[in-house]
């Protein structure tokens, strides 16, 4: 019979929110999907995005064989992972807060084609050591080794993750390739939603690092 509990249902909300917090606070990934989609045009844009999330479906599988060398090194090694996952999202939220004013989006007009907007969104993802460092820090705090196998757990995790960050790629592509020179100017909009995101991420690991402590 097929379990259905695979994963801790009780923190899937907190883990959306967070996805979707993550996915929608203005980063170098989204200055690349805008500046593509205002300079290029909304298929360009697309492109960027769906590579883009390929290559966090890469980071997702290394970073998979990742915890499962340190899920067998002991149990307080992954304890200790979490520990700095939730600490890792209290300086993203920081990093987020301080960088409000430096936000910046390209409007180079350089012809590309479609399949190198694809592939520079990929390869400029893949190669990028801090994505490798968040998924291995990020998805931890979700995950209970007692449920079920820990790498099926992060994997839907990541994949929902991966989904999330492709439909709010999409949607910023879509957006600024119709009012991309509004958004290349406006520094309003960009300035509080950096707010809301470094607040949110830094309420949610303090949570997730009380939250870890009770249960331990």
């Amino acid at each position: 019979m097929f379990d259905f509990h695979l994963i801790d249902y009780s923190l899937l909300p907190a883990f959306i929110l967070a996805a979707f917090i993550i996915c929608v606070a203005p980063g170098p990934d989204m200055a690349f999907v805008i500046s593509r989609s205002i300079s290029q045009g909304r298929k360009h844009g697309i492109a960027t995005a769906i590579g883009i999330q390929i290559g966090t479906i890469i980071h997702i599988l290394l970073a998979v064989l990742g915890l499962s060398a340190i899920l067998m090194t002991s149990v307080w090694a992954f304890l200790i992972l979490k520990y700095i996952g939730a600490a890792y999202l209290i300086y993203l939220g920081i990093q987020t807060l301080k960088n409000r004013n430096s936000f910046s989006i390209s409007t180079d007009k350089k012809k590309v084609s479609i399949r190198k907007a694809f592939w520079e969104g990929a390869l400029t993802d893949i190669f990028n050591p801090k994505v490798a460092l968040f998924f291995l820090t990020f998805i931890p705090q979700f995950i209970d080794p007692s449920l079920s196998n820990t790498a099926i757990q992060f994997i839907i995790l990541g994949l929902i993750l991966g989904i999330l960050g492709l439909i709010v790629d999409i949607t910023v592509a879509l957006i600024a390739s119709l009012f991309g020179n509004f958004l290349a100017k406006s520094k309003i909009a960009l300035w509080w939603q950096q707010t809301i995101s470094g607040v949110t991420l830094l309420g949610l690991g303090a949570w997730l690092a009380l939250e870890g402590k009770a249960k331990n």
